[in-house]
């Protein structure tokens, strides 16, 4: 031990703050570093670049509270994290290793509070990590890309209350628990994961997974998606949750007449080219289908809002009929539909205003109504520009 700590350089006091509670920007090119007990806070990108180091160290008993944004931001050659000894921290910020990709071990210490967003993007070398119980939030895409994890473990006790958007994308997990105290969860937190099995807390009442596939809250909202195989949504499923099978490798899916509403991303990304949507529906989110190869849609006569973006870049769908009036249509909702064709509205008289609809983005695109439909004046306009066939 006493070796070891031979090997680490002081560094100097002119890359502190003038009362020494702040590490401000240092530039000493010695592989192994160790920071003042007197240090509170390492600056925001204090470390950032410096690829000459390959560890850091603390004096006894460390005062550091923060660990500022960016701070280790590609330290390229850095192999460990050890913050196993300083009790008094309390916030990791955000993108603080970024980058830090020959990084194999992180040590957390007792006592932290928070992991903010970002703060180990590319640290692809850790296998697991132990997360202490005092963990009360761990930020959106905290862990994305470290591709070799495969084991995240939460302290008993732990006091993490949300699973955040991408917090685990692009990882090696096969297996996860859902903390105790967990109760909000985004359906894209292990997006691009390998998850097969989830289990919950016995103390967590917040969710329960049903037929071994899904997690639901206890107002029957499908929060997240386990396997990536074909799937048949639950008869007692209301909604949808906002990104619940983003990125999946699902090939199709059944939906029980109770789906009243589809969350916003739901199926970002997904492969399927067919899908039914269910007679019941009402609400089609924010870039529900973004991306996806869907070659045809017929959107239900129950529907009555279709929220931006929900077929962007839909580039195979070339047919969309509507089968009853709507009472909001998003911006952007079939723009980049290139192959677009055909829109039907087989649906009663209604009005249709803005141009949201209509985009120069499939020009050749033909419009049929079944029934006498009004267009505002702004619409025509854009029809006419679009040369679009009515």
């Amino acid at each position: 031990m006493i070796l070891l700590a031979l090997d680490f350089k002081d560094i100097n006091e002119s890359f502190y703050s003038e009362d020494g509670k702040s590490l401000i920007k240092v530039n000493d090119t010695s592989p192994y570093l160790r920071i003042s007990a007197k240090c509170e806070k390492i600056q925001n990108e204090c470390f950032n670049g410096l690829i000459s180091l390959i560890s850091f160290s603390f004096e006894d008993n460390p005062n550091l509270t923060t660990i500022g944004s960016n701070s280790f931001n590609d330290c390229l050659f850095l192999t460990t994290i050890n913050l196993s000894y300083c009790n008094k921290l309390k916030y990791i910020r955000e993108k603080a290793f970024y980058g830090c990709n020959r990084v194999e071990k992180i040590l957390l210490p007792k006592g932290l509070l928070e992991i903010s967003s970002g703060a180990f993007i590319y640290c692809n070398l850790i296998k697991s990590i132990l997360v202490p119980a005092s963990v009360e939030k761990i930020g959106d895409r905290a862990f994305v890309s470290c591709s070799k994890l495969e084991n995240v473990t939460f302290e008993e006790g732990s006091n993490l209350t949300s699973l955040e958007h991408h917090v685990f994308y692009d990882t090696n997990i096969t297996s996860f628990q859902i903390p105790e105290k967990v109760s909000k969860i985004n359906g894209a937190a292990f997006s691009d994961a390998k998850l097969t099995n989830l289990t919950i807390h016995p103390k967590n009442k917040f969710f329960v997974i049903e037929n071994n596939n899904f997690v639901l809250s206890p107002n029957k909202i499908i929060l997240f998606f386990i396997c990536n195989k074909s799937s048949e949504i639950p008869d007692s499923v209301t909604t949808l949750g906002d990104s619940c099978f983003e990125n999946s490798n699902i090939k199709s899916i059944t939906f029980p007449n109770s789906v009243i509403s589809l969350g916003e991303n739901c199926f970002w990304g997904t492969n399927f080219q067919t899908i039914e949507l269910p007679g019941s529906l009402i609400t089609i989110g924010v870039g529900c289908f973004f991306g996806s190869p869907i070659n045809s849609i017929t959107i239900p006569e129950n529907v009555k809002n279709i929220n931006s973006y929900a077929f962007n870049f839909c580039t195979n769908l070339t047919n969309i009929t509507f089968l009853g009036p709507f009472d909001y249509i998003g911006r952007g909702v079939f723009e980049y539909c290139i192959s677009l064709e055909l829109i039907i509205f087989h649906c009663p008289p209604f009005i249709i205003f803005g141009d949201y609809f209509i985009s120069r983005t499939s020009p050749d695109c033909t419009m049929c109504f079944a029934n006498k439909t009004l267009f505002s004046n702004e619409t025509i306009q854009k029809i006419c520009m679009y040369r679009f066939h009515i």
